[in-house]
């Protein structure tokens, strides 16, 4: 039982399986971007439903096999989160959805299949790891994003409010328009609205500057640096998530020569105690 236990932990941490489970995830994904095509779909129905449930099945047999790598502690599988990760998606995909009242919500939930290929490569995971690790940080930038924008979207309504009734009639189109603004698209259209008022002219004269501190300051202080503080605590996030990780490898690493330290020490101690035995056969 411990060979066959062996056999398939090296069968599960081979590059050669580890390739197979990343092509499968990409076939998927190719199969998901076909049915996207109603034409091409229907013409080969039957050939990616027979592939689908195949990927699928293969997918089950992977988790069976890192289940049964953990020998008589199965459960251990389920520490990994990214093994319940994974497991997730494969139940969600087992689901039937004959039901036409379910059928559009499952044949969307399929496509999280395609997030499988996370598990697959350690640096996608890395990163993962060190986004959820900044979500803890990024609430309180969010929160100041939220002052932010509810300061600006009230100051543009009651400056801008009578006479731009499509940006800023009340708060709610307040927000949408400094959302639009914080990704710089189309914000100086808005910005010269009311800088040089409604005419287009070639003699546009300026009517009033005070617009320009209102949009430039907004995005000097939401686009330039608040989003780079984003930046930054996702790029502090990550340098934590790889420290923690070489850790956990010099600690393996250190696990392994205290190991290979024992059993050099055992040997040596069986080799003793066999050249005792021996003199103690010949002074016999």
């Amino acid at each position: 039982m411990n060979t066959v236990i062996e056999k398939v932990r090296k069968l599960i941490n081979s590059k050669l399986f580890n390739y197979f489970i990343f092509s499968l995830i990409l076939l998927s994904a190719v199969i998901i971007g076909l049915e996207t095509y109603p034409d091409l779909a229907k013409r080969h129905y039957n050939l990616l439903s027979l592939v689908d449930q195949l990927i699928i099945a293969l997918f089950t047999i992977e988790i069976a096999l890192k289940i049964i790598s953990n020998g008589k502690k199965p459960w251990v599988y389920f520490l990994d989160p990214w093994n319940v990760f994974d497991f997730v998606i494969v139940v969600v995909c087992l689901i039937p959805f004959n039901d036409t009242h379910y059928f559009a919500v499952f044949r969307i939930l399929r496509v999280l299949r395609i997030l499988r290929m996370i598990t697959v490569f350690p640096k996608l995971r890395l990163i993962i790891s060190a986004l959820i690790k900044s979500i803890p940080s990024m609430g309180y930038i969010i929160m100041l994003i939220g002052v932010l924008f509810y300061v600006y979207a009230i100051v543009g309504v009651f400056l801008f409010g009578a006479t731009d009734q499509m940006h800023f009639r009340d708060l709610h189109h307040a927000f949408v328009t400094l959302f639009k603004i914080l990704t710089l698209e189309g914000w100086t259209d808005i910005m010269n609205a009311h800088i040089f008022g409604k005419s287009v002219d070639n003699n546009m004269q300026i009517i009033s500057i005070w617009p320009f501190f209102y949009f430039s300051s907004f995005i000097l202080i939401g686009a330039m640096i608040i989003m780079n503080l984003f930046i930054g605590v996702i790029m502090n996030s990550m340098e934590e998530s790889k420290k923690e990780l070489s850790q956990e490898l010099n600690e393996i690493k250190y696990k392994d020569n205290d190991t290979e330290e024992l059993y050099k020490h055992i040997i040596s101690r069986l080799d003793d105690l066999n050249d005792e035995i021996k003199s103690l056969k010949g002074n016999k």
